[in-house]
């Protein structure tokens, strides 16, 4: 199995070769796939960092994330959304960028 380091090692120079009209931080797709996992903001309840606190289910479902973004680049901006939206009902005053 690949691991949480494996998969998202080169991941985001991988993404914006594949896909070149994404404009954001490389740290984003990690947070994406995080959220994505919890179904809210991923450090609303895990401790960070968060591979060292999150179960193997949870794990495994985030390097699954991370892998099928390599393959649906509409997966990817699907769960970019979600994720901006769980940010935003959680009042983070922090830039989001978006994708396109």
């Amino acid at each position: 199995m690949t691991t949480y380091k494996e998969a998202y090692q080169n991941l985001p120079e991988k993404l914006a070769e594949q896909y070149k009209d994404l404009n954001f931080d490389n740290h984003c797709y990690l947070r994406i796939a995080l959220d994505n996992t919890l179904k809210t903001r991923w450090d609303t309840l895990i401790k960070k960092p968060a591979y060292k606190n999150l179960n193997a289910e949870q794990l495994e479902q985030v390097v699954e994330h991370l892998r099928l973004y390599q393959q649906s680049e509409k997966l990817l901006f699907e769960h970019h959304q979600n994720s901006l939206d769980w940010r935003k009902d959680h009042g983070d005053g922090k830039k989001q960028y978006k994708l396109f």
